[in-house]
């Protein structure tokens, strides 16, 4: 009796239906119809001897089985399509939509650099910048997302990332504020730093940041008046408040110093690691290749932190 072949769309149907949980949304995922998916899905199933999804109360679940194929599956696909691929990335005649994460700090410092070496090396191309947010995992993941810009601690497997620079904290106040006198010479003590109160960021991680960590580790706290979710915006509202903000360097040292002043915070704060993420099914893309390293070269000269 002849071995069944190997038959890699059903692995295009499989996947499709693992990421989007419903066969209506892998049909029109794949663009095939509905019958033609559920079809596909039932031959792999008789194929494996597995169910392989069932319905849950949000769509269908994975099986046992089905979730240990998952990322297998993927890498397999992933690999078939560079095997497969007829040629590899050509910057120069390529019309790929590139999308990427960046957080306004990213938008400011990094994007700028990375579109105007675009439009140098691939006039073609495209890039679609996404806001950071609770799904961003979950889109790289899903192939919605390429890569995306990470300040906060690497993600474990199936996630990759290179380091691109060091970054560290400063100190910000307005031109009327309090202390800005002190601050514009270097005499902020720590004192100086807890007796007003912050403005601070809140990111995709829920955890306490660097400053707040420090400070815990000496017994103290600082008083937080506002949480944003944006370094520019909390560097706005600085003129005319009492606030105090702490943010990266090379985001407060572009901006006015007749408005912002920058000090240096009085906490010894390890640097950050600012890092490019992406997911591993991409990690053998041609074209996702090119840009991480593109990235990297748009980068090289911020080692400075």
């Amino acid at each position: 009796m002849n071995e069944p072949r190997p038959d890699l769309n059903l692995l295009v149907v499989f996947d499709a239906v693992a990421t989007c949980r419903s066969v209506s949304e892998a049909a029109r995922r794949l663009s095939l119809s509905q019958p033609a998916v559920s079809h596909a899905l039932n031959r792999l199933r008789d194929l494996l001897g597995d169910r392989l999804f069932v319905r849950g109360r949000t769509g269908f679940v994975p099986t046992p089985r089905a979730e240990a194929m998952i990322e297998p599956v993927r890498e397999l696909l992933a690999a078939a399509g560079v095997v497969l691929a007829s040629r590899g990335f050509d910057p120069g005649s390529s019309e790929t939509n590139f999308r990427i994460v960046a957080s306004d700090y990213a938008n400011a410092i990094l994007v700028p650099r990375l579109a105007a070496t675009c439009r140098a090396l691939a006039p073609g191309v495209t890039l679609t910048v996404a806001p950071v947010g609770a799904g961003t995992l979950t889109d790289l993941e899903s192939g919605e997302l390429d890569c995306a810009f990470w300040g906060a601690a690497m993600p474990p497997a199936p996630w990759c990332g290179r380091s691109l620079f060091a970054e560290r904290l400063v100190g910000a106040m307005g031109r009327s504020h309090p202390l800005a006198d002190k601050a514009a010479v270097g005499r902020i003590e720590l004192d100086d730093y807890l007796a007003h109160p912050h403005v601070v960021v809140s990111m995709r991680d829920p955890s306490p940041s660097i400053v707040d960590t420090t400070l815990a580790d000496l017994g103290l706290t600082r008083r937080v008046a506002v949480r944003t979710t944006s370094f520019v915006s909390n560097l706005s509202m600085l003129a005319g408040t009492d606030l105090i903000a702490s943010v990266p360097r090379r985001l407060a040292t572009a901006m006015d110093p007749e408005v912002v002043v920058v000090f240096e915070i009085p906490l010894e704060l390890p640097p950050i690691d600012y890092r490019l993420v992406w997911h591993r099914r991409t990690d053998t893309d041609p074209g996702v290749a090119w840009l991480r390293q593109v990235i990297g070269d748009c980068v090289a000269d911020l080692t400075d932190a």
